[in-house]
């Protein structure tokens, strides 16, 4: 089926490409990876003062905005522990505040970096309950091996059935809709989030910010960065590039099965937009639905567009809802 709708324009500093079409690729549903994804634990969400904050927070949020979700935040935000392959791996729950009796769907959201860098931190949960306040649930991981979890992380590997247990602890939740599942990454984690529709994991839709798409590119650009990962990578020693080329959507874009957002900054200093645009194009050869924002002057997290970043992610799950 050709495109039903092709265009691009500017909006402000933001320029947005969509290219829609309706055939998508064929997913199996959901499963409990190996293990039942069993919340162990749960305590309530501390966010400390804004004076505390890393510099990243006080560069992207103003104080009246972290202590507004500090101090009256729109829901409730839990740190968890669950199962996942016999591991106790930490993770985040927020759900909408103080509402009962219905359901919600459920936001699975993967954290980009590795180890302890770019895990989740205040920033990230003050984006959660801002999510979750527009009637989402939201499940983060911080991955096997992290942030005092069990286990060794491998960036790709075993670690991505931490994300797919996140179902499984949905599962359990008597408030969450199984019919509305989405999934967010960041970075690495659009990595992860791609793998996971590699695997046949199926979502409503998806959307990435920042993602990486081609892993041998990036090691061409940061070196340093990607000898620490594959470090973590089991197999690397034997697979060396094919290890990071299973780990690149750029080298099988047929396996995206959900309608895709891609949002991107323009001065991303990561991975350039132009890698973003070289995947949408492939998307577009294959009659796949997505839509492409780049903004112009933003950085990898497009954080100078915090909220209209956001403001489209929640218009884009919405769309999608059964």
């Amino acid at each position: 089926m050709k495109n039903a709708r092709t265009g691009g324009v500017f909006v402000g500093m933001i320029f947005v490409l969509v290219l829609v079409s309706f055939r998508l690729a064929a997913g199996r549903q959901v499963d409990s990876g190996n293990s039942d994804g069993v919340i162990l634990s749960q305590t309530a969400c501390a966010l400390a003062p804004y004076e505390q904050q890393s510099a990243f927070t006080k560069r992207f949020y103003s104080r009246d905005e972290y202590e507004s979700a500090r101090s009256s935040p729109p829901a409730d935000c839990f740190r968890i522990t669950y199962s996942s392959d016999g591991l106790k791996v930490v993770g985040y729950l927020v759900t909408p505040h103080g509402e009962t009796g219905r359901q919600y769907p459920i936001i699975i959201y993967n954290r980009g970096g590795f180890l302890e860098r770019g895990k989740i931190d205040s920033w990230n949960i003050v984006d959660f309950e801002h999510l979750s306040g527009e009637g989402f649930i939201v499940l983060a991981s911080q991955y096997r091996g992290n942030d005092g979890g069990e286990g060794h992380e491998e960036v790709g590997g075993a670690d991505l059935d931490d994300v797919t247990n996140l179902f499984s602890v949905a599962r359990a939740l008597p408030y969450a809709d199984m019919r509305n599942l989405f999934m967010y990454g960041l970075s690495r984690g659009g990595m992860m989030t791609f793998l996971e529709m590699k695997r046949g994991v199926t979502v409503n839709a998806a959307v990435v910010v920042g993602a990486v798409y081609d892993c041998e590119a990036f090691q061409q650009r940061a070196p340093g960065i990607v000898a620490e990962v594959t470090k973590l990578i089991p197999d690397y020693p034997r697979k060396k590039s094919a290890a990071l080329q299973e780990r690149s959507v750029m080298n099988w874009p047929e396996k995206v099965n959900a309608p895709l957002m891609i949002l991107h900054g323009g001065n991303d200093d990561e991975v350039p937009a132009t890698e973003a645009l070289a995947f949408a194009t492939k998307l577009s050869k294959l009659n796949k639905t997505y839509e492409l924002v780049v903004y112009a002057n933003d950085v990898h997290e497009v954080a100078n567009n915090k909220r209209d970043r956001d403001a489209r992610v929640i218009a884009w799950f919405k769309r999608y809802l059964r």
